[in-house]
């Protein structure tokens, strides 16, 4: 194979694994800047299987399972919805990017709890 094939097939692959999905792991950038500061709250987006809709809870215990002895904390689970709340520190963001094969988003949670409201007081 000639130098411009090998980076023709580089190149084609790694379309075809961007397009595909792959196992490519999503941390937004607001996550790694605020995880700077300790304790960040975060959504985990899990790769759960549309024809399994019943992983979703044992992706969550192993997810959790191997978040086991980090810093995260269980903010809460979701029952119908692939996804993890948590409160991570920079060694679990660590673990979760390791996690790639039931991991594929981890983002900054924005939804505040009734008891938090933020709107200014009249």
């Amino acid at each position: 194979m000639n130098r411009f094939s090998a980076i023709l097939l580089v190149a084609l692959t790694s379309v075809w694994s961007a397009a595909s999905g792959g196992d490519d792991l999503l941390v937004d950038p607001d996550v790694r800047a605020a995880i700077r500061g300790g304790m960040v709250r975060v959504l985990v987006d899990l790769r759960v299987p549309t024809a399994d809709p019943s992983a979703i809870g044992r992706l969550q215990d192993e997810a959790l399972r191997r978040l086991d002895g980090s810093g995260a904390r269980l903010a809460r689970r979701y029952s119908s919805a692939p996804l993890l709340a948590l409160e991570i520190d920079a060694s679990a963001l660590a673990r979760l990017e390791a996690m790639r094969d039931i991991v594929a988003r981890v983002r900054t949670d924005r939804i505040t709890p009734p008891h938090e409201d933020t709107s200014p007081r009249r």
